[in-house]
């Protein structure tokens, strides 16, 4: 399973993902070790039905951005490449595998950061309301269709939809921006 940079190539559903996944997360384990405070599966791979870009996507919580230089020196030799921020503040993204066979995006982030509770709770919200993963595969779909080799047009033609549901998420199951301002207490301890 692999994927070039840049394109947009949909696949069915894959209960195959999840073993994938499990592989990878057995890597990053066996690498990072006490590093990792919460590993998951995350992004459209990790949801039964969903159409998806056959690339998983990990959420690995750290206790501190000062580790990412030790982890980015750990993560080499198994082709992880740090992308930086790339915008957003509170994550650091990692792609392994070259440009043209891209097969994993590892997001890395602290406990509690608006990015865990984007990931974590869009994904709980998907296979909460089973409704919405078929309105997110016709976006997808429709997106792909139009943006097949423009892949930050299909990413951002995504972006109304999943601040919708995050948002429709954060109602249901209590996220509250105190719980986010006490996490940045305490990244900066």
């Amino acid at each position: 399973m692999a994927l070039k940079r840049g394109i947009v190539e949909l696949e069915e559903y894959n209960s195959n993902w999840k073993n994938e996944y499990k592989e990878g997360e057995k890597l990053l384990k066996e690498v990072l070790g006490d590093k990792i405070v919460e590993i998951h599966h995350v992004g459209s791979t990790s949801i039964e039905g969903l159409k998806a870009k056959p690339i998983i996507d990990v959420l690995l919580v750290i206790k501190s951005f000062d580790e990412i230089p030790e982890i980015e020196e750990l993560l080499k030799p198994y082709e992880y490449e740090c992308r930086g921020q790339q915008g957003i503040p509170d994550r650091f993204f990692f792609a392994q595998g070259p440009d043209d066979a891209r097969r994993q995006y590892l997001h890395v982030t602290t406990p509690y950061s608006n990015t865990y509770y984007n990931q974590v709770y869009f994904k709980r919200y998907l296979n909460d309301h089973p409704e919405y993963i078929q309105k997110y595969c016709d976006l997808k779909r429709e997106l792909a269709e139009k943006y097949a080799n423009e892949r930050p047009k299909y990413t951002k033609g995504k972006n109304e939809f999943i601040s919708n549901v995050i948002n429709l998420a954060k109602e249901e199951y209590g996220v509250h921006n105190e719980q986010i301002k006490e996490s940045k207490k305490v990244k900066k301890l």
